[in-house]
């Protein structure tokens, strides 16, 4: 599949977890917008962590956050309802090998997946909140998916804290809800 494919089927591909608790289609997040969102929210984390002394090139976590999503072109999301654990991790990896995209953008993925760097680790956090701040928007129109905002926020905690940037995390949510 080619880039251009890539990005037509992830312009049009709703993420799976709002359609399955009844946020419509017409209304659900899209893909290439949670991979935005984690990409923007990567980038701001990275930028913290470096003023915190923290060795990170922002550009970089920004960049694999950007791409984390992408191997969804050909496989669709796939639902953590589907219980397909290292499965699905197996079928991400090899529907992302498929992709006819430069080889850069295969090694990015590789390291969000091994979550290798300080870079991957602050791209996972990002994808993990960039589902909380949508999950958060959803509730605020009455659609439940609560269990989505719980869980998208304990696994960005549990990340940060896995990762070293746990008060990176906190600096970053104090200025969130300030703002």
């Amino acid at each position: 599949m080619k880039l251009y494919e890539v990005l037509t089927a992830l312009s049009s591909l709703a993420r799976t977890g709002w359609m399955l608790r009844g946020v419509p289609h017409a209304v659900a997040e899209s893909v290439s917008e949670h991979l935005f969102a984690s990409a923007l929210i990567a980038y701001e984390i990275a930028l913290l962590a470096r003023k915190r002394g923290i060795p990170v090139e922002p550009e970089r976590a920004m960049a694999i956050a950007l791409v984390h999503d992408l191997a969804e072109a050909v496989i669709g999301d796939i639902s953590k309802r589907a219980g397909l654990g290292e499965e699905k991790e197996r079928i991400e990896r090899e529907a992302f090998e498929s992709l006819e995209v430069e080889e850069e953008l295969k090694d990015l993925h590789r390291e969000y997946a091994k979550g290798s760097s300080t870079e991957a680790i602050i791209a996972r956090v990002a994808d993990s909140l960039a589902t909380y701040l949508v999950a958060t928007r959803y509730m605020a129109l009455g659609y439940r998916v609560d269990d989505i905002a719980q869980g998208s926020i304990e696994k960005a905690w549990q990340v940060a804290r896995e990762g070293a940037v746990e008060e990176v995390l906190k600096e970053f949510l104090s200025r969130l809800s300030s703002r």
